[in-house]
């Protein structure tokens, strides 16, 4: 990124709940700059001027407080619970020349041979943490798939880095992985196996049918025998 974005910030003199209440009234999001070693400074955002910068992808924005231009890192974005809108901004003060840390997206490229093959792809790892000056600060790291095979796996070490940027994340953590897919047979097979076992209720149904099934044939047995008797009085 050789680019940096600037975001328009104001100074804020109040502070509290009721203040940050009415500065989101006016379309305006809380924020504090913080400094290396030096208390805060209270800013404040216009609401739609945020979110916009915010959809460029970057992480390093230009600000001017007062009459001094310097470079921010959006270190945290506090989100409503509700609505999910953003109600407060923290920034950390960087200079161009120094390395920082940061947490940068992973992204997958390629079509994995495993895949392919009928195989699942399961992205384990979503953001890396890299050290780098904030003018190298790459929008996503990638990590190449294509030759990913069945029941195989790829590692932080298998990512290719920009020149200047360093790895933090451990490297021995596994990216992405291609797993083999659970066969139908397997699945029918319990099924299959789970239904070869009756219930109580079957068993206990089955003999309740079973015994009026022996009764009804001993009345019948019982009518057969008094209707032979009364012929034979006749």
């Amino acid at each position: 990124m050789s680019k940096f974005e600037k975001l328009n910030v104001s100074v804020r003199e109040g502070k509290g709940t009721s203040f940050a209440r009415r500065l989101r009234l006016e379309n305006k999001v809380p924020a504090v700059l913080y400094h290396s070693g030096v208390e805060g400074t209270s800013l404040s955002v216009e609401k739609n001027e945020l979110y916009k910068a915010l959809k460029t992808g970057q992480f390093i924005f230009e600000i001017k407080v007062g009459d001094k231009e310097q470079f921010v890192l959006v270190k945290e974005v506090q989100y409503h619970p509700v609505t999910d809108e953003i109600i407060h901004v923290d920034f950390q003060q960087v200079k161009e020349d120094q390395k920082i840390s940061l947490e940068v997206p992973l992204r997958t490229e390629g079509e994995s041979e495993g895949v392919k093959l009928g195989g699942i792809l399961v992205q384990l790892l979503n953001v890396v943490t890299i050290n780098c000056k904030p003018s190298n600060v790459p929008e996503a790291l990638s990590v190449d798939i294509s030759d990913l095979e069945m029941n195989s796996s790829l590692f932080v070490k298998d990512i290719i880095l920009p020149d200047d940027v360093e790895m933090v994340t451990a490297e021995d953590i596994a990216v992405v992985s291609v797993q083999e897919p659970k066969k139908e047979e397997e699945v029918v097979e319990e099924v299959s196996e789970e239904g070869e076992e009756p219930s109580e209720e079957s068993t206990d149904g089955e003999q309740g049918e079973k015994s009026s099934a022996d009764s009804g044939e001993s009345e019948a047995s019982s009518e057969d025998n008094e209707k032979s008797d009364e012929e034979a009085k006749e």
